[in-house]
């Protein structure tokens, strides 16, 4: 195994979401502490687009799992596949936020249901979120409204939730068309490509969690140009 030969603990570069391996560019950094801010202040909604690759996915699970982390303040939603009915995706929500739905809930019934988790949250002095990953694979504009219409659940002072839409830039363009939804996004942020510098910095974060203290790669391996390996060095 290449593991044991370049003395790794565990593969590097595999294609899942895992926190530990989230590498915090300054564009990264940046996007995280805009949803944060979103959730920390309450606000209602906010997005997050990227290119294929750009980490979102695993920026949205990172988010996810800061607020877990402070479950007293916070009662967190993730839905990774939201490409389905309304009336699912709202069952899902509730289940996911503690409560107990059946399959023969009418779309009523888990507002209602909803209605209550969200002043239980507040009594318990929490505060709700829903991060909804993937969200350009929305296809039903069904779909979207009941998204906006959570929004509606508020105080004169607050809103009760915060939802964080996370996708490929196609969901911008989805959301502009919808202008009651687009105007209830407070921020906004697109996350853009590592620099060539910070490929480099991405590689080896990766290789030391996965345990290894030395640069395996050459600079023309790692994909750097001359005036990459310099801007590099010069940090």
């Amino acid at each position: 195994m290449y593991t044991e030969y370049w003395g790794l603990t565990e593969k590097p570069f595999e294609n899942t979401p895992d926190p530990r391996f989230f590498y915090l560019s300054t564009k990264h950094e940046e996007a995280l502490m805009r949803l944060l801010y979103a959730v920390r202040e309450k606000k209602g909604a906010a997005m997050l687009t990227g290119e294929y690759g750009s980490g979102k996915t695993l920026l949205g699970r990172t988010v996810a799992a800061r607020l877990l982390d402070e479950e007293e303040k916070y009662n967190v939603a993730l839905i990774v596949n939201p490409a389905i009915p309304s009336a699912e995706l709202l069952s899902e929500i509730v289940y996911q936020l503690g409560a107990a739905p059946s399959k023969e809930d009418t779309k009523s019934e888990l507002l209602h249901l909803l209605n209550e988790m969200l002043y239980k949250t507040i009594d318990e002095k929490r505060h709700t979120v829903v991060i909804i990953d993937e969200a350009q694979a929305i296809k039903d504009e069904e779909v979207f409204e009941e998204l906006r219409l959570l929004l509606n659940f508020q105080l004169n002072d607050r809103f009760l939730l915060t939802l964080l839409l996370v996708g490929q830039p196609e969901l911008k363009e989805k959301v502009n068309s919808i202008k009651q939804l687009h105007q209830r996004i407070s921020i906004m942020y697109h996350l853009s490509a590592l620099d060539e510098a910070e490929v480099r910095a991405y590689i080896e974060h990766r290789l030391r969690i996965a345990g290894n203290r030395n640069f395996m790669f050459t600079d023309s391996a790692a994909g750097l140009s001359t005036n990459a390996q310099t801007a590099y060095r010069e940090k």
